[in-house]
Formats: C-alpha cells, sequence, structure tokens
C-alpha cells in the first residue's frame, strides 16, 4: 500500500501543469492589465502575466516562476525583484518611428523608446531602419524609468513579423490591434475565422509582413488566459519586491554597468 501511494504521488506530479524558474530584465509594465514584457534571452522577449504589474518597474532585473499559457504568454505565480539592469538588449519590429520615439514589437509587447540623440539633432544623417525591419536593440534605463535608444541594427530576418497584445476593432478584411503606443492594422487572409472575437476584446495577435511591407494576421488568440493566470498568482502578493542593486541572482537580457 505504501508504495502504491508512492505511485499515486508521482502520477499526480507528473500530470500537474509544468512551471519553471526563468529570470529576465522588465522592459515594460502595463498595470491595468497586469502584464509585463520581460527579456528572456539576449534577444527574445515574453509577456507575463502577473499580480505585481503594480510594484515593477522597467529595468528591473527579475526572478519568477511561470507556466506557458496556451497563447504562449506567461503566467507567473511568483516573482522577485533581484536587482537592477542599466543597459537592456533585446530584438524587435520596428512599427513606428517620429522625431524622437520608436516603437517596437518584441514578444507580443509595443515598446517605445527614446531615440539616441545622434539621430534627432539637425546635423546629424539619421541612419535608423526603416519601418518593417527586424531590429537588435540595446537601450539604456533612464531615470524615469524609461528606455534611452543606444544601438538598433538591422537584423537579416528571412520573413519578418511580429506580434502585438492590445484590444481588437474588426472591420472587412482587416482588423486593428490597439496598443497602448499604437494601432497596428493588419490584412486577415481569406478563410481566416474571425466568428469567436468581437470588438472590444483583449487579444494577442501574430503577423508576418510581406515584401510590399503589408502585415497580415497569422494568429489570434484572447487574453482570457489572463483570467487563468491571475488566479494562480496569489503568491505575488507576498513576493519580496526589494529594490537593491546589490542582490545577486542573474537575468537574460540586461547589462550592469
Amino acid at each position: 500500500m505504501k508504495r502504491l501511494a508512492v505511485l499515486f504521488v508521482v502520477a499526480a506530479a507528473l500530470l500537474a501543469p509544468s512551471a519553471a524558474f526563468a529570470s529576465g530584465v522588465v522592459l515594460k509594465v502595463q498595470r491595468a492589465t497586469h502584464l509585463v514584457a520581460i527579456t528572456r534571452t539576449n534577444t527574445k522577449v515574453a509577456l507575463v502575466h502577473t499580480n505585481a504589474a503594480a510594484r515593477l518597474k522597467v529595468g528591473q532585473r527579475v526572478t519568477m516562476k511561470t507556466r506557458t499559457l496556451r497563447n504562449g504568454t506567461l503566467a507567473a505565480s511568483a516573482i522577485r525583484v533581484v536587482g537592477r539592469a542599466h543597459k537592456v538588449h533585446f530584438r524587435g519590429l520596428l512599427l513606428k518611428r517620429s522625431g524622437a520615439r520608436l516603437v517596437l514589437s518584441a514578444g507580443g509587447a509595443v515598446i517605445a523608446m527614446k531615440r539616441g540623440a545622434a539621430r534627432t539633432t539637425s546635423s546629424a544623417k539619421d541612419d535608423t531602419p526603416p519601418v518593417g525591419t527586424m531590429v537588435d536593440v540595446t537601450a539604456t534605463v533612464n531615470n524615469d524609468d524609461e528606455l534611452d535608444e543606444e544601438n538598433l541594427n538591422p537584423v537579416d530576418a528571412a520573413h519578418p513579423g511580429g506580434a502585438i497584445e492590445g484590444t481588437l476593432t474588426i472591420g472587412t478584411g482587416k482588423v486593428t490591434v490597439v496598443s497602448e503606443h499604437l494601432a497596428l492594422v493588419l490584412n486577415v487572409p481569406t478563410g481566416f475565422d474571425l466568428s469567436k472575437f468581437a470588438n472590444g476584446d483583449e487579444v494577442l495577435a501574430q503577423f508576418t509582413q510581406g515584401a510590399d511591407g503589408l502585415l497580415t494576421l497569422t494568429t489570434l488568440s484572447s487574453d482570457e488566459n489572463a483570467e487563468a493566470a491571475d488566479q494562480n498568482n496569489n503568491n505575488d502578493d507576498n513576493d519580496d519586491d526589494d529594490d537593491g542593486d546589490n542582490h545577486g541572482g542573474g537575468g537574460g537580457g540586461g547589462d550592469d554597468d
């Protein structure tokens, strides 16, 4: 009987949702939707659902216990701040550039940053890659917890594309996804089923970019998984959110000065 009980415990552990420990640097915080964008490696960014979003700031280095949701985003059942990064490094798709600001899509998050001084002076030659370019980004975290571009280099990508999280508006042959810094219009391919979606839904849309620059929707998933994430985030309220720079713990995508 004792051996049988042990087997039942092992079987239950194998069937339970898997969780993993990860680390990274916070790139963006959406407090209203309990979402944060966090670097996972030197190039990748992940959207993480967490009740700790209200306490997090851009540039904080964190460790977290996460599980992957069906739409590819993460749910964190625990997040701890272990330090602060003064530089961040990630890869994204350049969606918009203006006189003083750049907007990129990275891991579903729309991330805005200030353009480097060398690109905004009247005497300087603006060598910013064109909109639609996949770029490798190095940015510094300023005193206002915002990102300042330091380096922006194009990446050779055979099939450029990205993702965006936001509010959905359905049109004729097109959808618009509105995020904090951008409204992105995506072409809907023939036969794509939008019957499960309605205007105002919070969604995660993935898209590709054609040679003509047009963006085409490839997958669309509801952000209803955020509710499941919140149900597993009760431990966040007890997490240590100390922002000391002297804590240990490594994080992908950030470099301390």
